[in-house]
């Protein structure tokens, strides 16, 4: 059975599309009390909770900073990331389950633009989270040495990390139309590809078998190039080695999530 346009097309009804979808995305987000709970209440949960847990790594010799907070900031950032790639995926399931994803595919609606509406909710949502992690951070102490221009490599790499993931969560969804598989991958993959990071704590202080595991991780990658952005300065090897594995985990997740709309109602 064949579902919306296959692109082509002219480029103003694209954009309409893709605007309408990211439109919806966006009023489902603003209308639920639950994520303002999670965009607003959770970083400040987790910066508290944290820097009073790992305070005393500090003194460990060569820890790159005297300031926790100042150390986990970042990595919040890109662990909330991760988290929240699992409430889009869920939100789709929804729309399956309801019926609106399949009602919105037999209109002319074009495919692709679904995909981008979807690309581009993660990215203003992305932008949304690094604004109130950073304006809890900076309540609380921290700072930020690269100034505006490290908060919009930030963005740019959280956005890469979350459309990567969502993307794959989304695929899973469409192919699987039910919750259960989307749960148990959810819950199997979020917190090893937060714990085999340096999202926490150094890699050196982690055994040799995980700093192994953080080479092949994008969410550690996501961290190196986040980190010292707050600590040293621009470390452009670690921004460029981290734009280049991202960008590569989000088109890969884009191709298999457009696989899976393809597939849709086979």
């Amino acid at each position: 059975m064949a579902y919306g346009r296959e692109g082509g097309g002219d480029t103003v009804p694209f954009i309409r599309d893709t605007l309408t979808s990211l439109t919806r995305l966006l009023r489902t987000f603003t209308r639920s009390p639950f994520y303002a709970f999670v965009y607003l209440v959770q970083p400040l949960i987790w910066l508290l909770l944290f820097t009073q847990i790992f305070k005393s790594v500090t003194m460990l010799p060569d820890f790159p900073t005297s300031s926790y907070l100042q150390f986990f900031a970042p990595g919040l950032i890109v662990t909330l990331a991760v988290f929240n790639s699992n409430f889009t995926g869920f939100a789709l399931l929804n729309d399956i389950n309801f019926g609106v994803l399949e009602k919105v595919l037999v209109t002319p609606v074009n495919r692709y633009s679904l995909i981008l509406g979807t690309v581009l909710y993660v990215a203003v949502t992305g932008v949304l989270q690094v604004a109130v992690v950073l304006i809890i951070s900076f309540a609380l102490g921290a700072t930020l040495v690269t100034g505006v221009g490290g908060i919009l490599i930030t963005i740019v790499i959280v956005s890469l990390l979350g459309i990567g993931l969502t993307s794959l969560l989304g695929a899973l969804a469409l192919r699987a139309k039910r919750v259960e598989p989307l749960i148990f991958v959810s819950n199997l993959i979020t917190l090893p590809l937060i714990f085999l990071s340096s999202a926490l704590i150094p890699a050196y202080l982690t055994p040799d078998w995980v700093q192994t595991a953080m080479k092949f991780n994008p969410v550690n990658y996501a961290v190196l190039a986040v980190r010292p952005l707050f600590l040293t300065g621009y470390d452009w090897n670690a921004i460029g080695v981290g734009l280049v594995v991202l960008v590569a985990w989000a088109v890969a997740g884009i191709i298999i999530a457009e696989y899976a709309f393809r597939r849709f109602g086979d």
